[in-house]
């Protein structure tokens, strides 16, 4: 059976998340994180990988201080965010890569303050098959974030782990 969506989804997150306009209740996420953590009040830069549909971006925009650059990308297409770039590009090609540096240059970005990773593949059911493909977009992030970040950047990721058939996820916070 694949995941539930839309309106039949009981999730108070998702009901929130609607209610204050915000594209996913993964923007909660990343709000618990910073109240917790605290890291986005002085980011002036900030990288978002696999951000469709943009919930973290919206985050960022309204947390980071005016005029800092916000740089979502994703394979899919991000509908605009005021105060946010985004990019339709796959995170594991040189070509995204390439792209990213190319606007961090047009920008005067030298490294990223902080990079995001919330990626998620769109199996359906398959936890097993989810899992492994999560855990090599966080692989394809890490190398990535280690090109981009800026030194002492923060680097924030989802981790899926499969262990004993107990599926849990868990949120790392990791500077680098």
């Amino acid at each position: 059976m694949g995941k539930v969506k839309g309106k039949h989804r009981q999730d108070k997150y998702y009901h929130l998340a609607k209610d204050a306009r915000y594209r996913s209740r993964a923007a909660f996420k990343l709000m618990q994180l910073d109240s917790k953590f605290f890291f986005l009040h002085a980011c002036k830069s900030v990288l978002d990988l696999c951000a469709a549909p943009g919930g973290w971006m919206q985050v960022a925009v309204n947390k980071v201080p005016v005029g800092s650059l916000v740089l979502g990308v994703d394979r899919d297409p991000i509908r605009p965010i005021r105060g946010a770039i985004s990019i339709q590009e796959d995170i594991t090609t040189s070509r995204c890569r390439l792209t990213i540096k190319r606007i961090m240059a047009e920008k005067g970005v030298g490294g990223f303050d902080l990079v995001l990773h919330d990626g998620s593949p769109n199996i359906g059911g398959a936890w097993a098959m989810e899992a492994t493909v999560q855990n090599a977009l966080v692989i394809d992030s890490v190398k990535l974030a280690t090109d981009v970040l800026a030194p002492k950047g923060t680097f924030v990721t989802k981790v899926r782990m499969e262990v004993l058939n107990i599926s849990g996820l868990y949120d790392y916070h990791i500077h680098m």
